[in-house]
């Protein structure tokens, strides 16, 4: 699955996969109109997080293969 969406970064580019599902089950539940995902590296767990820390939502990632 692919989705286009508008995206603020910092930090290094980095390549990850996740489990669509667990993706939209999180944003389903989450009634704001922008959200922060926190990412560290490809292996680590994404987080997602207001700022008043109301909620946090750990999504694990999968392995995908990169070609160099």
């Amino acid at each position: 699955m692919n989705e286009d969406v508008d995206i603020i970064t910092e930090g290094k580019e980095l390549t990850i996969g996740f489990n669509p599902k667990f993706i939209l089950d999180a944003l389903r539940v989450i009634d704001d109109e922008a959200i922060d995902i926190y990412l560290i590296n490809a292996k680590a767990p994404c987080f997602i997080r207001d700022k008043d820390q109301s909620y946090i939502y750990l999504i694990l990632p999968v392995n995908i293969n990169v070609a160099s």
